[in-house]
C-alpha cells in the first residue's frame, strides 16, 4: 500500500512538471529562455520632453478648462467648473491649447468660487 501511495505522489507530481513546462514554452517560447529569464536591470529611461502637443477632443475645444490641485473644492453642487481631469485629461509636461493650472490671483471669483472664498 505505501508504495502504491508512492507511486501516486510521483505521477502526479509529474503531471504537475509537465503543464509547468508546457506553460513556459507556450508564454515565453522556449523553456531556456524562461528558466534564463531574470530581473530587468534598473536601466534609466530617457523621457522625450519634445513630445507633440496633445488636442482636446472637438467637443471641448473653445472652452477654458484648469487643472485643480487635489483636493480642491468649489462652491455649488457640480464640483468645480471646467475641470480638465473630469473629462479625461491627462496632466503631463505638455497641455493642450486652453488647458492651464489653476491660479488662485488669476482664477479666483472671476472663473471659481473656492469653498471658503466670499466673492
Amino acid at each position: 500500500m505505501r508504495i502504491r501511495t508512492i507511486i501516486t505522489t510521483l505521477a502526479a507530481s509529474l503531471v504537475l512538471l509537465i503543464a509547468l513546462v508546457a506553460y513556459l514554452v507556450i508564454y515565453s517560447g522556449s523553456v531556456v529562455a524562461a528558466l534564463a529569464t531574470g530581473p530587468e536591470p534598473d536601466v534609466p529611461v530617457a523621457v522625450d520632453v519634445h513630445e507633440a502637443t496633445p488636442e482636446l477632443p472637438d467637443w471641448a475645444k473653445g472652452t477654458h478648462w484648469l487643472i485643480y490641485p487635489d483636493g480642491f473644492q468649489c462652491v455649488g453642487t457640480e464640483g468645480c467648473p471646467n475641470d480638465y481631469r473630469t473629462i479625461g485629461g491627462e496632466v503631463g509636461p505638455v497641455l493642450p491649447e486652453g488647458v492651464e493650472y489653476y491660479d488662485p490671483a488669476k482664477h479666483d471669483c472671476v472663473q471659481v468660487q473656492p469653498v471658503g472664498v466670499t466673492c
